[in-house]
């Protein structure tokens, strides 16, 4: 049994963050509704969405939430990664998973934070699904998860909740058996500028 002379280690743990947009985003939803979206077969469930346009920070309709994202991606790396170096969006664009499709699990390349803001989502609608990839050669038989033994995280998000986390992490999203389609906006980022003397 552990006692006041243990110390518990969290060796290299990787930082997430939720944040609430602080205002309504309707003509937002209404806005990112009406784009063209394409569909590409991927996994087990169907058919995801995404925006043909995948630079979508870039329209003015969505300036409020590009500079909540903004402000959202500095509390990170002030705050997290006690940074004052900044980082930029580089991609954007809008998902859409009507029922029975899904996200097969993947990691972002030449991105540092990658982000999801939710314009549609409930609790009827699958949550992001994060995957840890360096699994220990060896795990005995688990009686309790925590986050020392889990495989897989889930994070159940709401409609106006930005989660910002750090690109090479593994998400997915399962297989959508709701009734009603579930609209989110995902995004890259990279630094603004490289190497520094000590790098």
């Amino acid at each position: 049994m552990m006692t006041k002379k243990d110390t518990v280690l969290e060796l290299f743990p990787i930082p997430g963050l939720i944040t609430k947009y602080p205002s309504t985003f309707e003509e937002e939803f209404k806005f990112i509704k009406n784009l063209e979206y394409k569909g590409f077969v991927e996994g087990r469930g169907g058919v995801n969405f995404k925006t043909t346009d995948t630079y979508i920070l870039k329209r003015k309709e969505l300036s409020k939430i590009k500079d909540f994202i903004y402000e959202s991606l500095n509390k990170f790396t002030t705050e997290l990664w006690r940074t004052e170096q900044k980082v930029i969006i580089t991609q954007s664009w809008c998902n859409k998973n009507p029922p029975g499709t899904e996200h097969p699990v993947h990691h972002h390349a030449n991105s540092i934070i990658s982000g999801v803001f939710y314009f549609k989502q409930n609790s009827t609608m699958p949550p992001i699904q994060f995957s840890r990839v360096d699994r220990p050669s060896f795990m005995p038989k688990t009686e309790e998860y925590n986050i020392f033994n889990s495989d897989m995280l889930f994070f159940p998000m709401i409609e106006g909740e930005l989660i910002l986390f750090p690109s090479s992490v593994w998400h997915a999203v399962l297989p959508n058996e709701s009734k009603d389609t579930r609209y989110s906006m995902s995004f890259n980022t990279f630094a603004n500028e490289l190497g520094c003397e000590e790098n």
